[in-house]
This record gives C-alpha cells, sequence and structure tokens, in this order.
C-alpha cells in the first residue's frame, strides 16, 4: 500500500502554489497528487492539457475552465478538455463530433459517454481531419481504436472495423463484446501480438483459449492458464507444449490435426501417440513432421511406408539443389528394421546413386529386387562399389551374381577384385563360377572360393592339392569340418 504524501497533496491543492511547483507536482508518480494538480485553478493551462487525458473531469471541474469557457469557447485547450469529460452533456458531444480535428475527435470517440449512434457516425462518416482527399482506413487508425474500445461500442461496430489496421483489429480482439467468429479467425493468424490480446479478453471462450494453449511464446501459455475461462483441456494442451507427462491418447489425437506444425511435429515425436495417428503424420505437408512420425518407437511398417512416399513426392518437387536433404533420410529409413519391400519400392523412384546403393546393401531387399538392380547404371568411380554392394548382399541370388560377375570383370577399376572376391565368397554363387575361380590364377581367388560355405565337395578336393599351402590348408580345413 502506497501512503500519499501528504505535503505535496497540501501544495497540489492549495490555490497559492506556485506555478513552478505546480509544473513539477503534475509529474508526481502518485495520481492523486496529479488530480489534485488538475483542480487546481492556479495551474497553467499548458500543464493542464497534458493531465486532461488522464484525468478530464477535473480539468472540467477546474474553476478555472468555466472562466476559459466563457472568454474563448473555441479554443483547442476547451473543445479537447469537454470531449474528454464524462459530463459533457450529449448535444455538446454531437457537436464535437463534427469538428474536423483529430485529436479532439479522437477524445469524443474515447468518451464512455458518447453514446453508440454519434460512434457509428464517426465510422461512416469520419470528419476529414488530414489533407489528402484520398485518405483511407489506415488515416484513421487513432479514431477507429478509440472507437473499438469505447464501452458503448456495439457487436456490429466491431465488425465493420475487423479489417482495419492491426492496432485496431487487436484492439478488437481484446473487447469483451468481440464476435466469437472474429475471435477464432484472429487465434489462427500466426502473430504473437494478436493471440496476445486474444488472451487479455475476460470473454474470450476457452475454446479460443485451447487454440492458444499450444503456442511457443510462454508468455502466451501463462495468460493462457491465468484466465479466468481457461478449461483443463486448455491445461492438459499447455502441459503437454512443456513436456510434462500424463497426455492422454485423446489429446494426441486431437492435436495431430492443429493448425501449428509445431505442435504436429511434437506429436510425432510423442512416445505415446499410436500407430494410426503416426500414419497421418506421416503424410504431413511440413517437412519437419513426417521424419519424427517415422523416427517415433510406435512406427509400423505402415508408417514407414507413407514416409517413403512423402520423402519421394518431396524429393521430386524441390529442386535438385535442395533433394539432398531427401536422399539422406532415404538411406537412413533403409536402415530401419521394420521397412517392407513397398518402401524400397517407393524410394527407388528417386533414382539416385546413395539410395540405390543403400537399397543393393539392405538386408530387407528382395531377390526379385536385387535382380533388377543389376541393370542399374551409375557413370562414376562410384559405380564398382555399388556392384560390390550387391555382390555382398546375402539375399542376391545365383542370377544376379552371373551378371555382376560379367559386369565387375568389364569394369576397369583398382577394385575390380575386390568385386570378385565377394562373387567368389557368397553362398549363392552357382558352380560353375566357383570352378571358374577355384582354377583362377590368383591364390586370393582361389582361398576364397575354398571359403565359401557352400563349395561342392569334388571342388573342395581339388583344392585340397593346391599349389599353394594357404589354399590347399584352408581346403582340407573346410573337408575336415564336413567330415
Amino acid at each position: 500500500m502506497i501512503i500519499l504524501d501528504d505535503k505535496d497533496f497540501a501544495l497540489a491543492s492549495a490555490v497559492d502554489t506556485s506555478v513552478v511547483v505546480l509544473e513539477e507536482l503534475s509529474l508526481h508518480p502518485q495520481p492523486e497528487i496529479r488530480e489534485a494538480v488538475a483542480k487546481n485553478p492556479n495551474t497553467p493551462t499548458k500543464v493542464l492539457l497534458k493531465l486532461g487525458k488522464e484525468f478530464p473531469d477535473a480539468i472540467t471541474a477546474n474553476p478555472i475552465f468555466n472562466l476559459l469557457l466563457l472568454e474563448n469557447p473555441e479554443s483547442h485547450f476547451v473543445r479537447l478538455s469537454l470531449a474528454r469529460s464524462t459530463t459533457t452533456s450529449e448535444s455538446a458531444i454531437a457537436q464535437l463530433s463534427k469538428i474536423e480535428d483529430e485529436e479532439i475527435l479522437c477524445a469524443v470517440a474515447g468518451n464512455p459517454k458518447t453514446p453508440l449512434h454519434i460512434l457509428e457516425q464517426l465510422v461512416e462518416n469520419p470528419p476529414r481531419f488530414c489533407d489528402d482527399e484520398n485518405a483511407d482506413e489506415s488515416d484513421f487508425d487513432e479514431l477507429f481504436t478509440a472507437i473499438v474500445q469505447n464501452p458503448n461500442t456495439s457487436e456490429s461496430l466491431l465488425l465493420k472495423l475487423s479489417g482495419g489496421s492491426s492496432n485496431v483489429q487487436m484492439a478488437i480482439a481484446q473487447n469483451p463484446k468481440a464476435p466469437v467468429s472474429l475471435l477464432n479467425t484472429f487465434a489462427d493468424w500466426r502473430n504473437f501480438s494478436m493471440h496476445k490480446a486474444i488472451a487479455r479478453n475476460p470473454q474470450v471462450p476457452s475454446a479460443i483459449l485451447e487454440k492458444l494453449a499450444g503456442e511457443n511464446e510462454k508468455e502466451i501459455r501463462d495468460l493462457v492458464k491465468n484466465h479466468p475461462n481457461v478449461s483443463e483441456t486448455a491445461i492438459a494442451i499447455i502441459n503437454f507444449i512443456e513436456g510434462k507427462p500424463g497426455t492422454s491418447i485423446e489429446l494426441l489425437e486431437r492435436l495431430a490435426s492443429d493448425r501449428r506444425a509445431s505442435v504436429r511435429r511434437l506429436v510425432a515425436a510423442h512416445p505415446s501417440t499410436p500407430a494410426k495417428v503416426l500414419e497421418k503424420l506421416a503424410q504431413d505437408t511440413d517437412p519437419n513432421v513426417p521424419p519424427q512420425a517415422a523416427n517415433n518407437p510406435n512406427a509400423t511398417s505402415t508408417v514407414l511406408e507413407f514416409f517413403a512416399e512423402f520423402l519421394v513426392k518431396q524429393h521430386q518437387r524441390v529442386s535438385p539443389s535442395n533433394q539432398a536433404m531427401y536422399e539422406r533420410s532415404a538411406v537412413q529409413l533403409l536402415r530401419h528394421s521394420k521397412i517392407a519391400p513397398k518402401v524400397l519400392e517407393n524410394l527407388l523412384q528417386m533414382n539416385k546413386y546413395d539410395v540405390v546403393s543403400a537399397i543393393a546393401s539392405s538386408l530387407r531387399t528382395p531377390p526379385t529386387m536385387l535382380l533388377a538392380l543389376t541393370d542399374y547404371q551409375e557413370r562414376s568411380s562410384s559405380y564398382i562399389h555399388f556392384l560390390r554392394n550387391l555382390a555382398k548382399n546375402p539375399n542376391t541370388p545365383s542370377d544376379a551374381l552371373e551378371k555382376l560377375y560379367l559386369k565387375i570383370n568389364q569394369t576397369q577399376h583398382p577394385n575390380t577384385i575386390d568385386g570378385l572376391h565377394d562373387i567368389a565368397s557368397h553362398p549363392n554363387t552357382p558352380v560353375h563360377l566357383l570352378e571358374q575361380f577355384a582354377v583362377h590364377s590368383r591364390t586370393d581367388l582361389r582361398a576364397k572360393v575354398a571359403k565359401n560355405v557352400n563349395i561342392p565337395i569334388s571342388i573342395l578336393e581339388r583344392l585340397s592339392n593346391d599349389s599353394e599351402d594357404r589354399v590347399s590348408r584352408i581346403a582340407k580345413q573346410a573337408l575336415k569340418e564336413r567330415a
């Protein structure tokens, strides 16, 4: 509780206080003292003019005001003071509303005693207080804001002014008479100041507060939390946004359709989000939501299929310079343990080396697809690595390995021999190829064949007599293990 400064109050009220002291007291931090200055007949007009906005009735109650009114009733000070005062008659307010002076008109518009019909007239036919004949609504920004804030304004007037400037719209958002339809529209805007204005409206319904509860800005969430109309659902949404435990499945399902991508991303990453919701989020239009759904521990193969479709669509939609991020996501997806053949088929549409090479390496790629991949062509030094990925995949069928053998042999690359090693070691390599490797001039190739788990006994016996000790040792050991 602030204790009134009695000494300063006495000075502010005394009629013999000097003008200099009254000017100083007009800036006093205590409003009671400033009001006393406004009532003092010795206070100069320039000071009264400054205090008039804060204490309009004190100015017109000041004994000096009647003298000034008699002396010059058309002076700016007199008219402005009357326009501000709640003691001014309706007929006087009506006359003042016709004066082409912005400050006076704004005072009339803000006066709680100004009747609705005068406010409506100011909106329909505002006096031209600016020189520009082509003045538009923005020129009446301050006037219309004052009308919106007037307690006598109507819902229809608020609707009429809702297309005005942002200042006017935010003033509407805080007005208890604002139509719910307007507040709903304003709440959908991505505008921090507007959301703050709505949250300060004492009559905003709980459904709109629930919309605002999911905002990133803590200041908005705090306003919602402390609002008298706040619902349990709004509190639950705030708790979810702030990472507190206990979010229900029903709320997660609801928030999966939230207009804000930031909220949908949180739902997609939440450990309790069910697979059906993740399927929807995996197809989200925001590029940051589907990856969260795909990485969720509850993601099913269906979720991953939708995510693969999303990646392909985004890859086709963006410019070549921006495709790399989707290719990296595709490669990462291929490492997932739940991917189905449909995912592989979708990602093949990207037709990019890194993606195709990852499919060639994947243990979940079916033999038919691996066979088809042997026809893939890449004009770069990386091609041999792609062929090796196919040759090393344990699912690669024998007919694919035959094609790979021909391709690797034709490739002029230092790693060609490594590709032949991969084929020689593969359990699905046809016998006739193993026989060729068994008589190959390179000892390392013959050694690889000797280690092949599916090599026929006849070839092993031949290799057990190989001229190279290393090869014969490997073959003899293999024969011993099979005995």
